[in-house]
């Protein structure tokens, strides 16, 4: 029969479960006070948390909630790191610690992003990711340059049209000029073709006289 206690821990998981950006599951063994002390709050500074959890209840809590695949972090004595907002902050929060603590017996041994699991070294490759801030401030930035050059587009396009028109008014008036010159031609090669007619003609006439 499950304890009160019990109870209210697993509403919490899958309270946390239901909420989570990223669930990091780490080992924890070894790691002495002071250090986890100074990883909980580097975590929470990342807007998540740390929280040792029974693997019993870690499972129970993800089938409450649905996703059971929350339930594969359970492996041996487990730590989750819960992150709420975006799931590279707490990410870079425990690469930081672990390059800063280098011989700190705390391991990150796989995770749940995007409802997927994945495993440590997705979590490292997750914490090189620009800050979210950052990331936005870049594609600001590449949205103004891209309006920029739009306006700068939208102001050429008059001239440019201008210059399209000019180009093909010249185009028929060559054209036009090209025709003239080509039915002068045509004329004056027609005129001794008619002189020669007729001179047959007279010619014709004058014999039938005699």
């Amino acid at each position: 029969m499950p304890t009160e206690k019990k109870v209210a821990q697993v509403a919490e998981l899958k309270d946390q479960i239901e909420r989570a950006e990223i669930a990091i599951a780490t080992s924890y063994q070894r790691v002495n006070v002071a250090q986890q002390i100074e990883l909980r709050r580097a975590i929470r500074e990342a807007g998540g948390e740390m929280r040792v959890v029974k693997n019993t209840l870690l499972k129970i809590a993800a089938t409450d909630a649905g996703l059971e695949q929350f339930g594969q972090l359970a492996d041996g004595p487990t730590a989750i790191v819960f992150g709420y907002e975006e799931p590279v902050a707490p990410a870079r929060a425990i690469a930081t610690y672990l390059k800063e603590n280098d011989e700190s017996a705390f391991k990150i041994r796989s995770a749940i992003v995007g409802g997927e699991l994945v495993d440590a070294a997705y979590v490292e490759d997750l914490a090189t990711v620009p800050p979210r801030d950052e990331l936005l401030s870049r594609i600001a930035g590449g949205l103004v340059g891209k309006l920029r050059e739009l306006m700068m587009l939208i102001d050429a396009t008059p001239r440019e049209f201008v210059s399209l028109l000019e180009a093909r008014a010249n185009q028929l008036e060559d054209g036009a000029n090209s025709s003239d010159t080509t039915d002068s031609d045509s004329a004056a090669n027609e005129a001794p073709q008619d002189e020669e007619v007729v001179d047959e003609e007279e010619v014709s006439n004058e014999s039938e006289t005699d």
